[in-house]
Parts: C-alpha cells; structure tokens; sequence
C-alpha cells in the first residue's frame, strides 16, 4: 500500500504551518519529509483542494464548518416539519411527546449540519462569514468558490458522519477519524444509469 498507493493530505486547522485564514498551503516539508521518505505517492494539498475523477469534480475541505456557523447565525435552523409538530396537540390538549435525549440531539446535530451545507453551496462559497469570523486571502480567494456546484464536497468536519445530496452535488462529513475510527468510502461512478447518467456511492465503515 505505501509503494503503491495514493495519499492525498489535505491541512486542518490544527496542523502546522499557517493557519487562521483560508485557503491555506500545504504542511511544510520540514513536517513531512519523514512521512514522505515511508509513503512513495504522498501529495500534500492545499486546503481546499480539487480533484478530478474523469468528469467529476470533487472538492475537498477540512474545518470547523458547522461549529463556525453555529457561532454565528442569529436563529438556530429549524425544520418545517418541527414547527408543525410544536404546533400539534392530542385531544387531550397536551402536546406529543417528545423524543429521548440522545435521538433529539442527533437530530438537531444532522439539522445543523444539512443548513450549513445548504448556505455553503447557496452562496457558492467554502466562507461565507465575516472576515472577522472567517479570514480570508483576498488573492486567493476564487479557490474558496463552489460555482458552478461540484460533483462532491468532502467535509473534514468535527461533527458525527452525514450525508447530504443538494442540487446533484454529494456533500459528505467522514466524521473525526479519532473518535470511533469511522471513515467514508465514496465512488464517484458507483452505477452507470441510461444516457450516459452515473450515480454515486456513499458507504460509511467503521473499524473495529
């Protein structure tokens, strides 16, 4: 695997080099060169970085995308199909019931996550914050930019695993490798429909 594999390593935000402000440039060699000396196809990318797997486009982009967005916005997201559940009583004139703790928050982690990618690909870009919130390199900043939409956005986000598809465009979160070593599997062209139509293939694994 390491003669013949390839290694893509994209910066997070507690990686060595510079950070604060995005995109930001590779680790720095000085940080690597063991790893490349053991792993002969090691690429170090920029974060965001951009792939291309024949016709699809897939880009990649590691931060804390929900957290930031939680921070900041004015109202907490929420769905129409919970306003009309807050709105609806039993004859009793008591309202349901409402779900345990643990499924509640897993819930509200998924609604968070679906709005925040949802604004990202709506606004056609990876920052769409203030620069006091977000800063960014104004003569790079086109590399931030989603439009026209990717074919996949691979989130390296700090939240649970999810799994969005908005507008043809896969938006994915492998979930913190530490925390349970998940980790995605994604094909690009995982089905061949009619008319040349492809589809993809998300699977979520786990090791044990």
């Amino acid at each position: 695997v390491a003669n013949d594999g390839r290694f893509v390593f994209v910066p997070g935000p507690n990686d060595p080099g510079i950070a604060g402000a995005l995109p930001r440039g590779p680790i720095p060699n000085y940080f690597t060169s063991s790893l490349r000396s053991r792993v002969k196809h090691a690429i170090l990318a920029s974060n965001p970085c951009r792939m291309r797997f024949f016709t699809k486009e897939i880009v990649f982009f590691r931060d804390d995308l929900v957290g930031k967005m939680r921070r900041h916005c004015l109202l907490e997201p929420r769905e129409v199909e919970e306003v009309e559940d807050d709105n609806d009583v039993d004859d009793d004139g008591d309202r349901k019931a409402s779900e345990d703790v643990d499924a509640s928050s897993s819930s509200g982690t998924r609604r968070l996550s679906r709005h925040a990618i949802k604004t990202v690909l709506d606004q056609g870009h990876l920052s769409p914050l203030p620069l006091s919130a977000s800063p960014v390199y104004w003569q790079y900043d086109h590399a931030l930019r989603l439009y026209p939409f990717p074919d996949a956005l691979i989130v390296g986000d700090r939240v649970d695993q999810y799994y969005e598809n908005y507008e043809e465009c896969d938006a994915i979160n492998p979930g913190p490798f530490s925390n349970g070593f998940n980790f995605v599997v994604y094909r690009p062209i995982g089905e061949i429909l009619r008319k040349s139509q492809t589809k993809s293939d998300v699977e979520f694994s786990q090791i044990e």
